[in-house]
């Protein structure tokens, strides 16, 4: 499996993948459909443009790999560290987009991924420190017990999010959208007493 270097445009589905190695692959414009890579290690490899459905990445590695405009739908990425990718110094707008995935337990710590999408997801214990998530839609997704903490969430869209823990006196939150009644949350971490009627 996988035996060329390189793939343009190609469609895979119903793969199982796990747990192994891939060394130096490059995929263009490709779609992954329903494929199983969970535990797979991608060393130096590079997804541009592709599209995974319905796909297990959990635990996967992404050892000095890249990925671009790469976007991610009712997939599994649980325990998934993305600080180990190789990401380009030229920074791309909406480099990731996750649509009602699970995220548990992953590591972005430090990226930029300014106008990324993350709708309906559930991403329960995800390191989001010191990321630029300025002006990306995060509609509706379960943050809960993530960990916001110099997060650039400048002009991000939190509407219908629910339980982030985000305190506004360590993270920027400028022009960012919220609704109620989970934005009370952001009042929590101030020095005041909420009086409820």
């Amino acid at each position: 499996m996988f035996q060329e270097p390189e793939y343009y445009n190609e469609h895979f589905a119903e793969l199982a993948f796990t747990k192994e190695e891939l060394i130096g692959v490059k995929f263009y414009d490709c779609t992954f459909t329903k494929c199983d890579f969970s535990e797979t290690v991608f060393d130096e490899c590079k997804f541009s443009d592709c599209m995974f459905t319905s796909c297990d990445l959990s635990m996967i590695k992404l050892m000095d790999s890249t990925i671009s405009q790469a976007s991610f739908k009712q997939c599994k990425l649980v325990g998934v560290d993305w600080t180990e990718a190789s990401w380009s110094r030229i920074k791309v707008s909406g480099t990731l987009r996750f649509d009602e995935c699970m995220l548990n337990h992953s590591t972005f710590i430090g990226l930029t991924l300014r106008k990324s999408e993350m709708i309906g997801c559930t991403a329960r214990n995800v390191d989001f420190r010191e990321v630029d998530l300025q002006e990306s839609n995060l509609t509706r997704t379960n943050f809960a017990e993530s960990l916001f903490s110099e997060t650039n969430l400048t002009g991000a869209d939190l509407s219908h999010a629910t339980n982030y823990s985000i305190d506004p006196s360590v993270n920027r939150i400028n022009k960012a959208k919220f609704t109620l009644p989970e934005a009370i949350s952001l009042l929590y971490s101030m020095d005041i007493e909420i009086i409820e009627d």
